[in-house]
């Protein structure tokens, strides 16, 4: 079994330029953000609710296992799924199941990753063994990566337009706020991810530091009483073509947001109470960028 030392010795290998003549350099391997899956107890509450936040809902397939699920989609594939289990049947459910326990919220942050063979031949060289199952790519050890998978951004041939025509102007899950995630932390440099050239503001009241990944951005938060340890994914990034439209449906539909006072970033958040257990940006990008 892979010791936290022996994981972070690879990784700090990697970062330091033990991969400089990988295609990392240049192509980086995870490229953005696939999706999120975030377990509620309640599916047509939690669906009602994000109707209200100004999203569209697809309707999810039907799972052998019984999973129950709907999809907040965008058009370059990045998504958040809502996802509900009646019962515990395997083991896919039985650990959701346990997660609930906790209550609502983001279980699991999956990457965009789409050559495998590349990603697999990185994690190589950094001690880490990826498992394939279809279209995932995920990690069995350490613990600490589990709540960690890759994916391709598949795109259904069910996906319609009004699949993407959402109120708020939403199309991309742009960014994700990581809490205590020091494994995922050390990782990702070595498949990509760069320092960003801008610090980021949120409702966390610490410190944080950034990455920049060509398609997305991971925000990385020491854990503090609020931020509580073991769940790692405390907030998303939603970019808007229109932070004031965006803002009209909130008002419209009488949910709760706040604008940061001193962050010249164009955003508005929406707590965890009225998003299922995660911390949810509406950000507009500014021509700038």
């Amino acid at each position: 079994m892979m010791t936290r030392r022996t994981f972070q010795r690879g990784v700090l290998l990697a970062a330091s330029g033990a991969l400089a003549s990988s295609p990392a350099a240049d192509q980086p391997v995870v490229r953005g953000l696939d999706h999120i899956p975030v377990a509620v107890r309640d599916l047509e509450r939690a669906k009602a609710d994000f109707e209200a936040l100004g999203f569209t809902l697809k309707p999810g397939r039907p799972h052998a296992n019984g999973l129950r699920n709907a999809h907040v989609k965008f058009p370059d594939g990045t998504e958040i799924e809502l996802i509900a289990v009646p019962a515990a049947v395997d083991a896919l459910t039985s650990e959701y199941q346990r997660w609930l326990e906790g209550g609502d919220g983001p279980a699991f942050l999956g990457l965009f990753a789409p050559d495998f063979r590349s990603l697999g031949e990185h994690l190589s060289r950094l001690g880490l063994v990826l498992h394939e199952a279809g279209n995932l790519g995920t990690f069995t050890e350490p613990a600490a990566l589990r709540r960690l998978f890759f994916a391709r951004r598949q795109h259904s041939p069910t996906d319609r337009p009004e699949h993407f025509a959402h109120a708020n102007t939403a199309v991309s899950l742009a960014g994700v706020w990581l809490a205590g995630a020091e494994a995922m932390q050390l990782l990702l440099p070595a498949l990509g991810a760069v320092p960003a050239e801008t610090s980021r503001c949120g409702p966390f009241g610490t410190g944080s530091t950034s990455l920049a990944l060509p398609e997305g951005e991971i925000v990385c938060l020491p854990a503090t009483a609020q931020l509580a340890q073991g769940r790692p994914i405390v907030a998303a990034t939603v970019k808007v073509r229109s932070v004031e439209t965006a803002r009209s449906v909130l008002q419209g539909h009488r949910m709760r947001y706040r604008q940061l006072p001193g962050c010249s970033r164009d955003s508005l958040w929406v707590a965890p109470d009225d998003a299922h257990g995660l911390w949810l940006e509406f950000w507009q990008q500014s021509a700038s960028r």
